[in-house]
């Protein structure tokens, strides 16, 4: 049950991450600010009692107000500039008294939160969602107050009519932060509803239609918090809670990447830094198979260190310190195939760079292979050549 919940959770990330950039403005690709809140609410529920009334006074029952003060709370999570997901509900009652008659209407309310965050920051919310779900309204009805115990059971003295209803509340919600850990809502919104009949002991009756469609207004203390995350930091946390401890094969690995790079539109995008550590390995490498020596001289570092197998590049052997390392280059065969760079992953210090040798010769071989550069301020401090 713990795993499909934190399932849902990623998928619910996953789904927001593209809509961040409507908060997040240039930093949207990196970063996202995330929230969970939840917690107790009191509101104001004005419904139209106009018929009901109509009936209740011809049977000499007092009229009900037509405001219903109602309590009920909530809870969701999200993203600024994203989707949040949770629940509602809140219910309440209205009661009317008039010579031994009593009329009490209650009424309950709730279902799943839908949302889109369009602003915010550390300090406040603004979202425009929907609640969609259901409820009932229950009316009991008390005809007198019996005089005995006899009394009471050869006069019953209570009638509870009852009918449920579907519903949708679509709302605007604002949020502000006193504190980082406590927040305050204003929720705004309009309930509409689609009633069932009218049923009394289990059986449905005709009766008349109740209007329940109307404004809600409530205000909520919300327990939780606003933080902002990495984006890929908190996919990598999300994800390692949900497999935990599991290892997967090179193959698996190999689909889960693919999986993510279709859903997610491509890779999390590099840094700058990253950027220019890709640009300079690519253009190490491609001096390195035409020999361009002058090229190469100023991106290696004084005690780089290489390594290449035998048999798969011009170039073989192991080497430490540049003077070294270009001097093997330099005696090193004339390349006959060209190379061609298939693609690059970047971290902050460690560049890979998968390529190809596409034969000189129409039919030749296809050669593939991955080197791995490591980089010291600006300047390659090693690279180690793997034949795939």
């Amino acid at each position: 049950m713990r795993r499909a919940l934190w399932t849902i959770a990623m998928v619910a990330l996953l789904v927001s991450l593209p809509f961040t950039g409507l908060a997040n403005g240039d930093d949207s690709e990196k970063q996202i600010t995330w929230f969970g809140f939840g917690g107790p609410m009191i509101g104001l529920f004005t419904l139209d009692l106009a018929e009901m009334n109509e009936v209740l006074e011809n049977n000499d029952y007092a009229p009900l107000a037509e405001q219903l003060i109602a309590f009920g709370g909530g809870g969701g999570g999200g993203v600024i500039g994203g989707f949040s997901f949770g629940g509602t509900g809140w219910g309440g009652s209205l009661t009317s008294h008039q010579e031994g008659k009593k009329a009490e209407l209650s009424l309950g309310f709730g279902g799943m939160d839908v949302a889109y965050v369009v602003g915010g920051n550390e300090r406040s919310l603004l979202s425009i969602g929907v609640v969609l779900g259901g409820g009932e309204v229950d009316l009991k009805l008390r005809d007198h107050f019996p005089v005995s115990f006899e009394d009471a059971v050869a006069n019953p003295t209570t009638t509870t009519l009852s009918r449920g209803f579907l519903s949708a509340e679509p709302y605007i919600r604002f949020q502000v932060q006193p504190l980082m850990w406590l927040g305050l809502k204003l929720h705004l919104g309009y309930l509409f509803t689609l009633p069932g009949g009218w049923e009394e002991g289990g059986q449905e009756i005709s009766g008349l239609s109740l209007n329940l469609t109307g404004p809600f207004v409530g205000i909520s203390i919300a327990f939780g918090g606003i933080g902002t995350a990495e984006v890929k930091e908190m996919v990598e946390d999300v994800l390692e809670e949900a497999l935990g401890e599991a290892e997967f094969d090179e193959a698996t690995c190999a689909a889960i990447k693919a999986f993510y790079e279709k859903r997610c539109g491509g890779e999390l995008e590099p840094s700058a830094e990253e950027e220019t550590n890709a640009a300079l390995v690519q253009d190490t490498l491609l001096a390195m198979s035409v020999g361009d020596l002058d090229t190469l001289e100023p991106l290696l570092a004084e005690d780089i260190s290489w390594v290449s197998p035998e048999g798969l590049l011009p170039w073989s052997g192991t080497w430490v310190g540049k003077d070294a390392f270009l001097a093997g280059l330099a005696a090193a065969s004339k390349m006959e195939a060209s190379l061609k760079i298939d693609r690059v992953f970047t971290s902050e210090d460690e560049v890979s760079v998968k390529w190809h040798l596409s034969p000189a010769e129409e039919g030749g071989e296809i050669v593939y292979g991955v080197t791995v550069f490591r980089i010291d301020e600006g300047k390659i401090l090693s690279g180690r050549d793997y034949g795939n």
